[in-house]
C-alpha cells in the first residue's frame, strides 16, 4: 500500500486522500507496469502483495460499496516468470549453511578491532554485537525476520521473557534444563512465545531459547542494548540507529552487508531458513516432521513440498551407493 501510495504521489504527481482515491485500477494498473517494466520487479513477488492488498479492500466493511471486480483480472494479467528461473534466482543468493556459521566470529572479531581504536562509538560497539547475535540467531533459531525484529522483550505481553516454567506445561525440555529444574524447583529459564496471531501460520509458539544463544542474548541486554536505547523506551529485542523497531528493509540490509563482505554474496534473512533447512535434511534425511517445528510450518507436506526438490534422483543414487558401502557383499 504504501509502495503504491508513494508510486502515485511520487511518480503520477497524483494527491489521493483517501484509500478509495488511492486504489483505482488506472492506478494500480499504471503501478503495475511501471514495477515490472522500470524497476524490475518480478511478477511472481508483486501478485501476491497486490493480492493481499485486494482481497483487504474487498473484505473491509468501509469499503463494501467499490467495486473491486477488475483486480482478478489485472492479478491474472501479471506475467509469471517460470518456476526454474525463480530456482535460479534464489540459487543465485543462497550461502551453504557452514559459510553462514562462520560470519558471526567474524563480526566479533571485527568487534574486537573496532574496540582496540583510541576513538571508539559505544553505539558502534553495541550495533555490531547485535548484528552478530542477529545472525547467530537466525542459524540456530531460523525465525520469519517479521517474527526476530518483532520480537518483544517488554511490555505487558512479551514474546521473550524469562520466568518459571508452568507446570503440567508442554513445552519440551532438553536434559540439562530437567536437571535444572530437579535442583532448584524455581529456576527460571529464557521462554518464547508467540501467538496464533503472530505468526503467518497462524499456530501458537511456546519453547524454551536453545541454551546456544542463552549467553549472547543475555550479554547483548546486560552490556550493549542500553547503548542503542538512545533514552527511547522501546519494547522490541532489535534496535535501529534512533532506538526505534527495526524495519524490515533495515534487517535485510543488515543481513546483506555482512553476508556480501563475508560469504561473497548479498542474501537475505529468509534464505537463512533455507540454508538451515537444507542443511538439517542433509543430516537428517527422514526428519521432515521437526524441520516442520523449527519453521513453524502447519505440515510436515509443507516443508516436503518446499525443500524436498533440493532431493532429487541424485539423492536417491547416493543413497543407495551409502547403503551399498554397509552391505557385507559390497565390502573388500
Amino acid at each position: 500500500m504504501c509502495q503504491l501510495a508513494g508510486f502515485v504521489i511520487n511518480v503520477l504527481g497524483v494527491q489521493p486522500t483517501s484509500l478509495t482515491e488511492l486504489v483505482q485500477k488506472n492506478f494500480v494498473e499504471a503501478f503495475v507496469e511501471w514495477a515490472i517494466n522500470e524497476r524490475g520487479v518480478k511478477g511472481r513477488t508483486l501478485q501476491p502483495k497486490l493480492g493481499t492488498l485486494a482481497s483487504v479492500m474487498k473484505s473491509h466493511p468501509s469499503y463494501t460499496s467499490q467495486d473491486f471486480s477488475w483486480f482478478k483480472s489485472l492479478l491474472d494479467g501479471i506475467p509469471l516468470e517460470d518456476h526454474s528461473e525463480v530456482k535460479r534466482r534464489k540459487a543465485e543468493k543462497a550461502v551453504p549453511y557452514e559459510l553462514l556459521e562462520s560470519i558471526p566470529a567474524k563480526i566479533h572479531t571485527a568487534r574486537e578491532t573496532y574496540e582496540k581504536k583510541k576513538k571508539k562509538s559505544a553505539k558502534r560497539v553495541a550495533r555490531l554485537a547485535m548484528e552478530q547475535l542477529m545472525i547467530q540467531w537466525l542459524l540456530i533459531l531460523p525465525w520469519r525476520q517479521r517474527n526476530l525484529r518483532e520480537c518483544r522483550i517488554n511490555g505487558a505481553v512479551p514474546n521473550l521473557f524469562k520466568d518459571k516454567i508452568p507446570p503440567f506445561s508442554e513445552i519440551d525440555k532438553p536434559a540439562w534444563v530437567v536437571q535444572e529444574e530437579a535442583a532448584n524447583p524455581n529456576a527460571e529459564f529464557w521462554q518464547f512465545r508467540f501467538s496464533s496471531n503472530e505468526t503467518k501460520t497462524h499456530i501458537a509458539v511456546n519453547a524454551l531459547l536453545p541454551r546456544q544463544l542463552i549467553g549472547p542474548l543475555e550479554q547483548y541486554l546486560t552490556e550493549f542494548r542500553p547503548h542503542l536505547l538512545a533514552g527511547r523506551n522501546a519494547e522490541t529485542l532489535l534496535l535501529n540507529q534512533a532506538g526505534k523497531p527495526m524495519r524490515a528493509d533495515q534487517v535485510e540490509k543488515v543481513i546483506g552487508h555482512w553476508t556480501l563482505r563475508y560469504a561473497g554474496v548479498r542474501t537475505t534473512p529468509h534464505l537463512f531458513r533455507d540454508a538451515v533447512a537444507f542443511r538439517w535434511l542433509k543430516e537428517h534425511p527422514k526428519d521432515y516432521l521437526t524441520l516442520s517445528k523449527m519453521l513453524w510450518h502447519k505440515s510436515p507436506q509443507m516443508v516436503i513440498q518446499t525443500y524436498g526438490a533440493r532431493f532429487n534422483e541424485s539423492s536417491g543414487v547416493c543413497a543407495m551407493e551409502a547403503w551399498l558401502d554397509q552391505r557385507p557383499a559390497y565390502q573388500n
